[in-house]
């Protein structure tokens, strides 16, 4: 990424998810992707604001300065970001004008902070800027209840998997390494006009020593261009995601899925799911749809992973009946020990008496 000739007028976001490693996530609309903040500032910028970023990500109090540099008069704005639940600064946003001049309007920068306990239990908060991004009315401390629910929900159906599998990740590694992820999002959601944005989201997974379990801790913003690849430190090639949704995309004949085996939660689901009329599950859990006496069948099926192994199982479908279909079920492999995890479901229907 070349130096902007002038950072004048222009909102610098800098990424504190580590302290000691700030990247530059954004000037104005131009995105930097977590790059040096000091390679990337012109030279006025960075004797104005390079110190005072530090000072607000040090400290969390904004700075508001009026500065005399070089025979010219300033003013130098510098927010932090924090998160909600502990108030750790996880960004900082700064901006400087020539007096007089009034700032650009602060664009809205999202915080996400989740506490996860040692039974994976989470807890999520958001700040009143990711209310804002995802255009939803504040209530309580964060829109959905759990994680399925805002994959399922909230996140554009070709960016599910992408987002699922690398936070799943993130939280599984603990290597603690910043991961950058573009995804599309529903906004206005259960309105009469939904919306969709692209956003980016920077987070982190670190562990919380007093509790046993972990933090994770993020923040989201729109971007105008998003990261062409996500920026995924030992968590795998998520690209494979796109494959996988444009396998789905194809199958005609039969349903295809994708499964979380640890909370039987499919996050992934073929067009033809509505075709056949299938209900869909609430927040994705897969216990809503399935015949309860089909339900140990399906998830022995489904454990297995053998697509030569194969089971009849009677979904629920829109008109409240169940109807019988043949699944099978494959688990690929993952590249890092965790075959199980994930499976493919393919459920083909049955014809006849």
């Amino acid at each position: 990424m070349n130096t902007l000739g002038d950072t004048r007028g222009r909102w610098v976001l800098v990424d504190y998810l580590n302290k000691e490693q700030p990247g530059l996530l954004s000037i104005g609309a131009v995105n930097y992707s977590g790059s040096s903040v000091r390679k990337n500032l012109d030279p006025l910028g960075r004797e104005l604001l390079m110190d005072r970023i530090k000072g607000v990500a040090e400290t969390g109090r904004q700075i508001h300065d009026p500065v005399h540099h070089r025979g010219i008069n300033y003013h130098v704005l510098a927010v932090p970001i924090s998160s909600p639940m502990t108030n750790t600064v996880l960004a900082v946003l700064a901006v400087y004008t020539a007096a007089g001049d009034n700032p650009p309007p602060r664009p809205p920068i999202g915080a996400l902070e989740w506490t996860i306990s040692s039974t994976g239990h989470i807890e999520t908060s958001w700040n009143d800027d990711l209310f804002a991004i995802y255009e939803i009315d504040r209530s309580g401390e964060s829109p959905t209840g759990d994680m399925n629910q805002w994959v399922s929900e909230l996140i554009s159906p070709e960016d599910r998997t992408r987002m699922k599998v690398t936070i799943d990740a993130a939280i599984t590694s603990m290597n603690a390494q910043r991961y950058l992820v573009p995804y599309k999002i529903i906004t206005r959601f259960s309105s009469a006009l939904p919306g969709i944005k692209n956003l980016e989201v920077s987070g982190r997974v670190i562990p919380d020593e007093q509790r046993q379990g972990k933090w994770l801790r993020a923040i989201t913003r729109e971007v105008q261009e998003a990261t062409p690849s996500p920026i995924t430190p030992g968590f795998g090639d998520f690209q494979s995601s796109s494959l996988l949704r444009a396998v789905f995309e194809l199958a005609e004949e039969r349903v295809l899925m994708a499964v979380d085996t640890t909370c039987w939660q499919t996050f992934m689901t073929s067009g033809s799911w509505q075709r056949f009329g299938i209900q869909s599950p609430r927040f994705g859990y897969l216990p809503h749809v399935i015949h309860p006496d089909d339900y140990r069948a399906f998830r022995d099926t489904v454990e297995k992973a053998q697509p030569a192994t194969r089971a009849t199982v009677r979904l629920l479908h829109t008109d409240s009946t169940y109807r019988p279909y043949t699944v099978c079920a494959s688990s690929g492999q993952s590249g890092h020990g965790d075959t199980d995890r994930y499976a493919v479901v393919a459920l083909s229907r049955l014809t006849g008496p």
